[in-house]
């Protein structure tokens, strides 16, 4: 495999994938566009693209790949500038969290679009903040309709798998109604807390000055980019606004349940013991501080990370391998005894230049 591909947008995202392909012996070039000329000419003199463009135009004229990497109420857009521009067999793709209407928008196009949505992300945006190693053992979600043929998708299977990624292939539909309950409507939740903790506080902002812990944990991702979200929010309406109702529904169920003792305990309880299902920071059943780190998946990555630690005698209580990182931040969770031994390891860790963020357990 000799390809070239075209990417629209170094943005985060963007620019994490021209310095991921950029290193695969099967990409034989990569062009690049974004209005950012800076980003570009960065990109370029670090090695990570063939050429650039800041316009979209016969540059992208033998590309095998292009992915589309702009917020999604731009990706029909600018499916619909390359349309006369892309070779018969070319394949585009996008990165956007919602597929059912930027498929229905290309559908008569005549192209070959193959839907999909890395499960990575950040508060963070720009070039100057994407990774090389961002989609290491993260989900990648290709999302198949009736027009893909079995060769775009291998195709797309095969480059994703490049990324070091793990390919997830499922429908369209199913995709966007399960990312508005995992990742949409959270959102808008800690979004709306977030207000409501501005509406509420006093003048001194007080409750702002006191909001740590696990309100500061549970709305980091309101510090996402408001475009990004406000587009998302446009293009998956209707699947928000169906478990919004089902979310609200709940909480006035809980508002007539509140004088009951048993039933509040019954709704802790049902909670707790579904989410300690998932992989988290529990060990025994007692909660323990975090801190997520970004590494490369290479041999003795994770080795590294542990031997560094315990050569200053901190103690790993568990570990865990990342994949979807849509709202979480880094690739790898170390959970550690407490939180003096938290901030030693952190430093350590920042020392030896590594990327780390603190998790509030």
């Amino acid at each position: 495999m000799d390809l070239s591909i075209g990417i629209i947008g170094i943005g985060f995202i963007g620019g994490s994938l021209i310095k991921s392909l950029s290193k695969s012996k099967k990409v034989s070039s990569i062009i690049a566009f974004d209005t950012d000329k800076n980003s570009l000419e960065k990109a370029l003199r670090d090695g990570f693209i063939t050429d650039y463009t800041l316009s979209v135009d016969d540059k992208f004229s033998n590309c095998d790949i292009i992915f589309l990497c702009t917020p999604v109420s731009y990706i029909v857009h600018y499916a619909k500038l390359l349309k006369d521009i892309v070779k018969k067999d070319c394949i585009l793709t996008d990165i956007g969290s919602t597929k059912k209407t930027i498929i229905k928008g290309v559908e008569t196009l005549g192209i070959e679009f193959v839907g999909g949505h890395p499960m990575v992300g950040s508060e963070r945006s720009g070039y100057s903040t994407s990774k090389e190693f961002l989609f290491e053992n993260s989900y990648y979600i290709i999302t198949k309709s009736p027009q893909n043929s079995d060769v775009s998708i291998d195709k797309l299977k095969e480059i994703i798998l490049e990324l070091k990624a793990i390919p997830i292939i499922i429908e369209a539909e199913e995709h966007d109604y399960i990312v508005s309950i995992i990742s949409h409507v959270p959102h808008v939740i800690a979004a709306t807390l977030v207000n409501l903790l501005k509406n509420l506080d006093d003048e001194n902002q007080t409750m702002k000055m006191l909001a740590a812990g696990g309100f500061k944990d549970i709305t980091r991702i309101a510090s996402s980019d408001p475009t990004v979200w406000s587009n998302i929010c446009k293009e998956n309406k209707d699947y928000i606004i169906k478990v919004l109702k089902i979310f609200v529904d709940m909480v006035n169920d809980f508002i007539i349940k509140i004088d009951d003792d048993k039933k509040v305990f019954d709704f802790f309880e049902a909670s707790k013991i579904y989410r300690d299902s998932f992989i988290n920071n529990k060990v025994n059943g007692l909660s323990f501080p975090v801190l997520n780190i970004n590494i490369k998946d290479e041999n003795g990555a994770i080795a590294k990370v542990t031997t560094l630690l315990s050569k200053y005698n901190i103690c790993i209580k568990n570990i865990e391998v990342i994949n979807n990182r849509e709202n979480n931040y880094g690739a790898l969770k170390i959970i550690v005894n407490n939180y003096e031994v938290l901030d030693k390891a952190y430093n350590i860790l920042i020392q030896n230049k590594y990327d780390v963020q603190i998790i509030n357990s």
